[in-house]
């Protein structure tokens, strides 16, 4: 830990001017991949020119032990530097940076480090983690890549890069080895391409421009210019979304995004494209939404808010009793599952029984839908936690899915907060983020809004950039720096309205001024609305299912919220009397190919009962991703007034009869009645035909549960097997490991040369020895042998070499080096275990010393013969004067024996008659210098033969490396008779 602290430090100097840091203007490419990534990169990286002026970090799933290889291979593919991350690096441009085995890699002002994976517990998705840094640290100037892999890594630092303005490319799922990455990405919504990887380069280089990504200017005259008005009222008609309530700097910075991936420079060329495209209106809207979330984001927030009031809150609510959360604005449900996770945490620690009720709402169905299943990417696990993973998630297809009890605790559904009722006593509201994208009006009407649904006492979390400016009276802080707060109950809200009805007064001023600048208005939207306010009665639009998507007027007489949990079912809410007749309309109008069925009720009202009229329509508009259905309800005084308006020529008696009233209601009553009796009928009949198809297919679920069992002892047996084979596997792998160590190491100890050659006579491998017989260098490995130039005096090598491969007979000969030495080179088959012939292996043993020793031997022979045959008396010592030999004419003159004679010291010869001080010295002189003498007289009393006079002469001979005399040879001549010379 402490080495990765450091180098985020470092890393920090070098981008705060402790050190030279990256051009803040450079692009900086995250490259993710996992199996099957392998051939995307090489052809990516060989795609793009040396000159590309972008850096690239590539990050894959690797064994976090051994060397990488992936800076070779990918070095053989493109003409950018390529290396491994190491701690400090400062990413240059146009070079290729790869993530080192097991360590994740941190960016922070473009200065790489890195950190090992083992360091943060559980540790995250090496492609995630370096996808967020990557956001955090470069902003829009970020780009992220998924090629192909397994499982979900790299989904959250794609969407992590999409907000804060960057851009993400997914290889086509279709075109990947391994889809799961590429899918996951794109099923999230986090891509803002789905390419090819040969379309990749040109988007890319595209995007960055030459290395820069093109900066636009966000002034107030083009955010409030009529072409900005255009693109908020296409979103608005065509998408459903009314954004006037935002910052407009802040949209028109996600317009600029989107102007760029179109690759348009004109914001009224970009208008112009939305008007011509449907799918990049969904496109913007969602980017506008930022629909950006994690798991307990701020965890710090989340205990700040344990300190300040809600372990307090929970404890004082009674058991059994409701605990109400309200989260808008919840994007994908990350931060309502923190906070169910949160809640269930403590009341399990203080030991309460509370009934749990999270209400998570946001615009965006989608997303909506992806809470409601609660099945995210693996990359959650580095935001949750090893803990709260295993108890509250489960494994699901590479996915990580919340628990049904977890699942159960939130209620999802799609809810404007600005425009829609709000949902009431509430004891938590968590609107963390969303206040900050608002205008300062729609801030100071959302807060009251707030004030209103929350229960005395309640609590109010908001994000970090955000406060309760202009509101302060509605509200008490409790923790000023995570912005916790409690319901101030001294203050008085009344019910909210629509933003549109609160906003108008304080923001006329500002539409005065937008109105004057921008071009005569569309009338035929206002037109519409105003018609349907006040002549349109009250009517919801619902789905297929019954869930209500839109409310127009005032439906409370006829609707009404059931209790318990939140359910805006149009039919569950239906008031007394209300509820047959309209599920009898839904259902006729399901079955048939009509597009309008009225229906007649009583319904139980406040004030007791009264007639109503209802009308069911299909809506089918090609903008819809689904049909829509219209209720709409009017009294059934209107309808009467209306069908008096018709009926002008009757008499004035019989038109405001009772009698005919009742007689008429009735009649529509036994008509609804007699309906409704035929759909139970029919409901009936499906229902027994339903219950014998679900009898059939609960048998057929048996015999398969049935198989399955089967199935899994199977599998259960064949992993045991496998478990085991693999374990045998493992061992066998050891046992290479440890040989291929063993003949490494035999191979550079051996003192022996050797060269392996294949059936070509290619070189294969060789000892470090080798080197003294022939001129080889590492990459001679594959070379043939006729091309080494040897250093031996051996011409016929490969014609023996090519005999001995064809004959299978083993050759030896001993050939001489240029610098004197002597080898016996053998040449032998390269025989496999299984006995196959697949080379020969070439030895070259150094048997100089041998050579020598032979001559030597050989010349001690033929001296000892010469000795012999001399008849003049002879001695011949060694280097210390200790005789070696003698004559047979030195035994025979001085009268002594060869066993008394060999290995005793000249000077210790007879009675040490040659222990002579000049003597000594000569033959010093002559050992030392290898010189000789003749004619060197002494006289001596010898045994038996009384005085005489001794001449002596002496030979040296040389060893044969001529490293001075080794012998010396002393011949005696008698000269007592003889006349002086």
């Amino acid at each position: 830990m402490a080495k990765s602290k450091a180098s985020r430090e470092s890393a920090r100097t070098l981008a705060t001017g402790g050190g030279k840091a990256t051009d803040p203007a450079l692009v900086i490419v995250g490259v993710g991949g996992s199996a099957g990534a392998l051939s995307p990169l090489r052809r990516l990286f060989a795609s793009l020119t040396s000159d590309c002026n972008i850096a690239f970090v590539v990050v894959s799933h690797q064994a976090p032990s051994g060397k990488s290889l992936l800076p070779e291979i990918l070095s053989k593919s493109t003409q950018m530097p390529v290396c491994e991350v190491a701690d400090q690096t400062r990413a240059e441009p146009n070079h290729v940076y790869v993530a080192p085995r097991g360590y994740h890699v941190t960016i922070h002002g473009g200065v790489l480090g890195i950190e090992q994976a083992s360091e943060r517990g559980r540790p995250p998705l090496p492609i995630d983690f370096f996808f967020r840094a990557l956001a955090h640290d470069r902003g829009n100037r970020a780009v992220g890549i998924v090629l192909s892999g397994t499982g979900t890594d790299g989904t959250l630092g794609l969407a992590a890069i999409r907000a804060e303005g960057g851009l993400s490319l997914v290889q086509a799922p279709e075109t990947a080895e391994f889809e799961g990455m590429p899918a996951s990405a794109i099923a999230a919504r986090a891509a803002d391409f789905v390419l090819t990887v040969d379309e990749i380069p040109a988007r890319l280089l595209a995007h960055a421009g030459g290395g820069r990504v093109s900066v636009r200017s966000t002034g107030s005259s083009e955010a409030s210019s009529s072409e900005m008005e255009r693109i908020l009222g296409l979103i608005r008609l065509r998408g459903g979304h009314d954004f006037s309530a935002y910052k407009r700097e802040t949209l028109l910075r996600r317009i600029h995004r989107r102007m760029d991936l179109q690759r348009i420079e004109q914001l009224a060329d970009y208008a112009h494209y939305l008007d011509q495209h449907d799918a990049e209106i969904d496109a913007l809207w969602r980017d506008w939404l930022i629909g950006v979330s994690a798991f307990f984001r701020d965890a710090e927030a989340f205990q700040a808010l344990l300190r300040s009031g809600l372990s307090e809150l929970v404890a004082a609510r009674p058991d059994g009793s409701p605990l109400r959360v309200w989260v808008p604005g919840c994007a994908t449900g990350e931060e309502a599952y923190s906070f169910a996770i949160l809640l269930l945490e403590t009341l399990a620690r203080m030991g309460k029984h509370l009934e749990l009720q999270i209400f998570a709402t946001d615009v965006d169905p989608v997303a909506i839908q992806t809470g409601r299943a609660g099945r995210y990417p693996e990359g959650i696990a580095a935001d949750v936690g090893a803990d709260r993973l295993e108890r509250f998630f489960l494994p699901e297809d590479g996915h990580l899915r919340a628990k049904k009890a977890l699942r159960e605790a939130v209620v999802f559904a799609v809810h404007n907060v600005l425009h829609d009722p709000p949902f009431t006593r509430m004891d938590l509201i968590s609107c963390r983020n969303l206040l900050i994208y608002l205008l300062p009006g729609a801030q100071q009407n959302l807060l009251p809004v707030f004030h209103y649904s929350l229960n005395p006492g309640g609590l109010l979390m908001l994000g970090a950039g955000e406060s309760v400016s202009g509101s302060e009276q509605f509200f008490d802080a409790l923790d000023a720096r995570w912005k916790v707060f409690r319901r101030s109950d001294s203050a008085r809200s009344g019910p909210p309205m629509r933003w549109t009805q609160r906003g108008a007064a304080a923001s006329a001023t500002a539409s005065a001024t937008l109105a004057a600048r921008a071009p005569a208005p569309d009338l035929a939207d206002p037109l519409r609305r105003y018609l349907a306010d006040h002549f349109g009665p009250p009517a919801v639009l619902v789905d297929a299912a019954g869930q209500i998507q839109h409310i127009h007027g005032r439906v409370g007489r006829f609707l009404e919220l059931p209790s318990g949990r939140a359910n805006l079912n149009v039919v569950e809410m239906a008031r007394e009397g209300l509820r047959a007749p309209l599920t009898s309309a839904l259902r006729e109008l399901q079955k048939s190919k009509g597009r309008i069925v009225e229906r007649t009720a009583r319904v139980k009202g406040n004030r007791g009962w009264h007639a109503l009229r209802i009308e069911v329509g299909r809506i089918e508009d090609r903008r819809l991703p689904r049909p829509l259905l219209l209720i709409s309800f009017e009294p059934a005084r209107r309808n009467a007034a209306r069908a008096a308006a018709k009926s002008a020529g009757r008499p004035r008696g019989r038109r405001s009869d009772p009698r005919a009233q009742l007689e008429e209601e009735l009649q529509h009553t036994r008509q609804d009645l007699q309906r409704t009796i035929d759909d139970l009928q029919s409901a009936n009949e499906e229902l027994a035909s339903a219950n014998e198809e679900v009898q059939s297919v609960n048998e057929e679920l048996q015999s398969s549960n049935e198989e399955l069992q089967t199935s899994k002892e199977e599998t259960q047996s064949l992993n045991e097997e496998l478990q085991t084979l693999n374990a045998e596997l493992t061992q066998k792998l050891q046992a290479f490991e440890q040989a291929n160590d063993d003949l490494l190491n035999l191979i550079h100890s051996i003192e022996i040369a050797t060269i392996f050659l294949d059936q070509s006579l290619r070189v294969k491998r060789f000892t470090p020895r080798a080197r003294n017989v022939a001129h080889l260098i590492d990459t001679d490995v594959g070379r043939p042998l006729a091309d080494l130039a040897m250093l031996l005096d051996y011409p016929d090598l490969l014609s023996d070499a090519d005999s001995v491969l064809q004959t299978l007979r083993p050759l030896s000969k001993q050939v001489s080096a240029a610098d004197g030495l002597w080898y016996d080179v053998r040449i032998q088959p390269y025989r496999t275990a299984r006995n196959a012939v697949e080379g020969l292996v070439v030895t070259f043993v150094d048997i100089t010393g041998t050579k020598r020793a032979e001559r030597t031997q050989a010349a001690r022979v033929l001296a000892e013969s010469i000795v012999d045959a001399v008849r003049e008396p002879l001695l011949v010592l060694d280097a210390s004067l200790r005789v070696v030999r003698a004559n047979r004419s030195f035994y025979r003159l001085f009268g002594v024996e060869p066993r008394g004679t060999a290995g005793q010291l000249l000077t210790e010869l007879g009675n040490e008659q040659w222990n002579s001080p000049p003597l000594r010295e000569r033959l010093a002189k002559t050992l030392k210098e290898g010189t000789t003498f003749d004619d060197f007289e002494v006289e001596q009393q010898l045994p038996c033969l009384g005085r005489r006079r001794i001449r002596l002469n002496a030979r040296p001979v040389p060893l044969f490396d001529g490293d001075g005399a080794a012998l010396l040879v002393l011949g005696f001549e008698d000269v007592t008779e003889a006349p002086p010379p």
